[in-house]
């Protein structure tokens, strides 16, 4: 069984994830936790989606708490670790249901609500928090209404709700507490502490008068009869008036209560809701009390006598003492209880520049993939494999993100350093000439054959059929080009700088040219490079969805670093390759400068059996009927590559660092054959 549980389902990956990340540098690991970062907003925003029937945006807070805006979930960003993400869930889902099931006018609206004849009552006993208090009794009771819809609507999810609440609530002091004589007098802070942990097993309904009549007013074990916030309210209402009868003091306990706020602060609290300038108190995590809410039933529980329905203020006998000690401590925890009742939770924030490297890693589609399980390298066998990030799609955001790592910021303007910007016009005027000799790619040609005798009859020989005449027939031949795709994969990794880098990024973007020119062509172009000690690959233009503006604007700043993981990066994108059919022919063009090697996390991948791996991964391309090419690009005094024919088969060359323009050569006549 996984040590993380449920969220082991969703997030294989992290399983070893303790392992993979001990050899990472503290920068490394914090780029790592953005992606784990940006993989689990992700899964948690299906999930609220999928219970909740809606497209709710789950948002990262930058700062403050966790809360919902009644449009909008917002949550901690401390969900990197495998452990925080079952909690993560369950509290996206509770704010999320908040959303769909939860009148935000109504809290809104909750000082004109409550009836004069309570608030003067109140007055009258010297009570100085009616709203507030009222407004803590009704998350209460919205809380375990929103709670028990969810846990019965979406059983599959309650693991979720469990941890949330086993994280934010369960406590064994609690538990403790709630069996001895603490806050067994008559006051509203004992009144909410008994309240909140109701549906607590240890709960004891004799502690306090008029706790039984609370709870039966609050009525968990058919929490589901209340359809609305308005029935929830009510209840409250009627909770509130049972507390102002059995109060032990005229004077509002509370009223010295630093974190209480009077009626009329409360007004100006809740005129802001609406408006998004502060948190809905106690909406999302609110008090998330322990155990499982949904399904408590106390009667005959707790210290509960079964057979008594009375309140005639007699305690029973607690066996239950706390120590001094353990005193100081219930007073720390009753006041977390109350911030969590507040919806005042304090959660990790994260910062702005790391938002916006979230986003930026979301909008490109990237992902943490495994790839290469049970690959025996020279260090043995490597049964998880490593990660390989896949970037769907090169954005500008992620082009601009210090997390991408083919780009280098300058420290003036923040803006790409646009090295290679000649090699980009060159590669455009070389593609502009290639392109206008493969046009001829895109003409039909039809040819029509008479004198036939088959096929549709030729109007013109109808008057020779009185002379005997049979071949009067044609027909027309058409020829045409089948559609073609070419998906180029290039080495990036540091190895390829300078002359090497220079030559390639000039073909590269003149086949991009070429390619736009012609209407039955597409192609695709992916980098390969490590970053974090992971294999990394983007996919940085794609004809499909791309304009050739993007190559034009981007693809001089785009430069070579880290290493070279070969077939771990083919192996991540393989169902991404388009295969032939019977009307296209796909191409895979790779090019690089050396062997495999990638050395991180306690992965090695390199020499004999990375050849062999990534051999592996090519058979599969030419499998699904792609035609493979590699160019072993090999720069002056460089030695060749003794694998390199080894991993690509027939497809393989080497060619020089000043013949690179053999390639569009090689394409020019492989897109004009038939």
């Amino acid at each position: 069984m996984s040590k993380y549980n449920n969220s082991s389902y969703w997030l294989k990956d992290w399983e070893d994830d303790d392992i993979l990340t001990d050899s990472m540098t503290e920068g490394e690991k914090k780029s790592h936790d953005l992606y784990k970062l940006a993989s689990s907003k992700k899964a948690i925003a299906n999930f609220v989606n999928i219970v909740t029937n809606d497209q709710i945006p789950v948002i990262f807070n930058t700062r403050g708490n966790s809360y919902t805006d009644g449009k909008t979930v917002v949550i901690g960003a401390n969900v990197v670790e495998p452990k925080d993400f079952d909690v993560a869930v369950g509290l996206a889902l509770h704010e999320g249901s908040h959303i769909k099931l939860s009148d935000f006018q109504l809290l809104s609206d909750i000082y004109n609500l409550v009836p004069e004849y309570i608030k003067e009552g109140a007055i009258k006993k010297g009570f100085n928090s009616t709203i507030s208090t009222i407004k803590d009794l009704w998350n209460y009771v919205e809380d375990r209404r929103i709670d028990d819809f969810v846990y019965k609507s979406a059983p599959g999810y309650r693991p979720y709700y469990r941890a949330m609440y086993d994280k934010y609530f369960n406590d064994k002091l609690i538990d403790k507490a709630l069996l001895s004589d603490e806050h067994t007098t008559e006051t509203v802070e004992s009144y909410l502490f008994r309240i909140i942990n109701l549906h607590n097993k240890n709960t004891n309904l004799d502690a306090l008068k008029g706790l039984r009549e609370i709870y039966k007013l609050v009525g968990l074990n058919n929490i589901s009869r209340l359809k609305s916030s308005e029935d929830s309210f009510k209840v409250a209402l009627q909770m509130f008036q049972v507390i102002l009868k059995n109060l032990n003091n005229i004077i509002d306990d509370n009223k010295s209560d630093s974190d209480t706020m009077s009626d009329e602060e409360f007004k100006n609290f809740s005129d802001d809701i609406l408006n998004g300038s502060t948190d809905m108190s106690g909406d999302m995590d609110s008090e998330d009390m322990g155990g499982t809410p949904m399904e408590s039933d106390f009667e005959g529980e707790g210290g509960e006598s079964s057979d008594s329905d009375s309140d005639d203020g007699k305690k029973t006998e607690s066996t239950t003492e706390l120590t001094d000690r353990q005193k100081d401590l219930l007073k720390k925890k009753i006041e977390k209880q109350k911030k969590f009742l507040d919806g005042d939770i304090s959660k990790k924030t994260i910062s702005k520049k790391n938002k916006e490297t979230i986003e930026a890693i979301q909008e490109s589609g990237s992902e943490v993939t495994q790839v290469a399980q049970n690959y025996e390298g020279g260090w043995g066998q490597y049964k998880n494999g490593t990660e390989c990030v896949v970037v769907k799609k090169l954005t500008q955001s992620l082009y601009v993100n210090d997390s991408f790592p083919m780009t280098s910021l300058s420290w003036e303007d923040k803006k790409v350093r646009m090295y290679y910007q000649k090699e980009v016009d060159n590669g455009i005027k070389l593609g502009t000439i290639l392109g206008k000799k493969l046009q001829v790619r895109g003409e039909d040609r039809s040819t029509i054959f008479n004198r036939q005798k088959i096929g549709k009859i030729d109007k013109r020989m109808i008057s020779s059929l009185g002379f005997g005449n049979q071949n009067v027939f044609q027909f027309t031949e058409l020829d045409s080009y089948k559609k073609a795709n070419l998906h180029v994969s290039v080495d990036a990794s540091g190895s390829m700088g300078g002359n090497k880098w220079e030559k390639t990024i000039t073909n590269v973007v003149a086949l991009c040219k070429a390619v736009d020119m012609i209407q039955n062509l597409t192609i695709q172009v992916t980098f390969r490079t490590t970053t974090n000690e992971l294999p990394y690959i983007v996919m940085a233009y794609d004809s499909r969805v791309d304009k050739f503006s993007k190559v034009k604007q981007m693809f001089g700043g785009l430069h070579p670093s880290g290493t070279t993981p070969e077939g771990l990066c083919f192996e991540a994108i393989m169902k991404n390759f388009l295969p032939s059919n019977n009307d296209m022919d796909s191409y895979f063009l790779n090019l690089s400068d050396g062997e495999p090697y990638f050395h991180g996390r306690n992965f090695y991948y390199s020499g004999k059996e990375a050849a062999v791996h990534t051999r592996k991964m090519i058979k599969m391309l030419e499998g699904m009927g792609i035609q493979t090419l590699s160019y072993f690009i090999k720069g002056i005094g460089d030695y060749g590559s003794d694998l390199f024919s080894e991993m690509y088969g027939k497809g393989a060359q080497t060619i020089d660092v000043t013949n690179v323009t053999q390639i569009t050569k090689t394409m020019n006549k492989l897109f004009l054959q038939k």
